[in-house]
């Protein structure tokens, strides 16, 4: 199944600084891997703009706290950049589920600057979205992320790991991290990965013919850019404990199954739209657009606008660190 080369360059290396320069950093140690993805705005006005967010799982924020980390990805004029701003330094963990390993920051993304690609919320995989076309055990995954031994030298070489959904529970499951709906896929897991996004190729049915005999169902993949949801760590076990009725989940010794853990896209989305985010989202347009319209030139009641007076994503990115800074009481 061949990977789009445009959905490599949604993911960033979450990385730890090992040198700076001022205010630029020139040297980081991947650890894990992120994606991004865009919320759009709902001001009329803004309909063209989107806030983006960058995603991984909860328990590498947790691992790194302690550390200064960074989001490296590739820049279109070769080589890596690890200064992907933050509008504001602050995770955002799911509100009601603490046992969810999702944790989303905002962040602005340079398009001339970075080769770097989004997520759109509407390739999400919803219970309906997955409902309508049909996705369930058996389907094709893969898995897009930090290939530990070899990230890169000059600059992010993702690797992609293939394998198939084995079990989509409706109840919750036993993790590290404690009870909660998970997705398991055949696909072994390994170090760099958690925080990868995982998508989801539907399998599509078609009726074949045959010359003598009623006709039989054949099976094609199917195609589409599904997030099936972000990858947690692989289901392992100790050694010692493999004849046990009972065991212990431990990411760092065992034997792993080759079944990986796999965190639902409904997770990402409500801790993206948990009202916290919403609120924060609708004064940060609001605040953006008195800034718009304090802009000589930039009367929004005007029909026929000067093409030098569009409001472009990067200003409205712009106005938006303005914005973020003066709600968090930044200068």
């Amino acid at each position: 199944m061949r990977v789009p080369d445009s959905q490599l360059k949604i993911i960033g290396y979450v990385c730890e600084v090992v040198r700076r320069d001022g205010d630029n950093i020139i040297a980081a140690d991947p650890y894990a891997t992120g994606f991004f993805v865009s919320v759009p705005c709902e001001e009329p006005e803004l309909q063209a703009n989107e806030m983006y967010y960058f995603v991984t799982a909860k328990h590498v924020a947790n691992d790194l706290k302690d550390r200064e980390i960074c989001f490296s990805v590739n820049k279109k004029s070769g080589g890596v950049t690890h200064n992907v701003p933050r509008i504001a330094p602050v995770w955002f963990l799911h509100p009601t589920d603490e046992n969810a390993d999702v944790a989303v920051i905002q962040v602005a993304l340079h398009p001339l600057l970075m080769d770097a690609a989004l997520v759109s919320i509407e390739n999400f995989g919803l219970p309906a979205r997955l409902k309508e076309l049909n996705i369930g055990i058996g389907d094709e995954v893969h898995t897009i992320g930090l290939f530990s031994p070899f990230p890169g030298n000059d600059k992010n070489i993702p690797i992609v790991r293939f394998g198939n959904v084995s079990m989509m529970p409706a109840e919750t499951v036993q993790t590290e991290l404690g009870h909660t709906e998970m997705y398991l896929v055949e696909a072994r897991s390994i170090g760099g990965l958690s925080g990868s996004p995982v998508f989801v190729r539907p399998t599509l049915s078609m009726q074949i013919a045959r010359r003598n005999g009623p006709a039989v169902t054949g099976f094609l993949p199917g195609t589409g850019e599904t997030l099936l949801g972000m990858a947690q760590g692989h289901w392992d076990i100790r050694e010692e404990e493999i004849n046990k009725p009972s065991f212990t989940h431990d990411r760092k010794h065992g034997v792993n199954y080759g079944v990986a853990l796999v965190v639902p896209a409904f997770k990402i989305h409500e801790t993206l739209y948990q009202p916290g985010l919403i609120a924060m989202r609708k004064e940060l347009e609001q605040d953006t657009l008195r800034q718009r319209r304090s802009i000589p030139g930039s009367d929004s009641s005007k029909k026929d606008k000067d093409a030098n007076n569009i409001f472009t994503q990067n200003d409205f990115e712009a106005a938006l660190k303005k914005a973020s800074r003066k709600l968090s009481g930044q200068k």
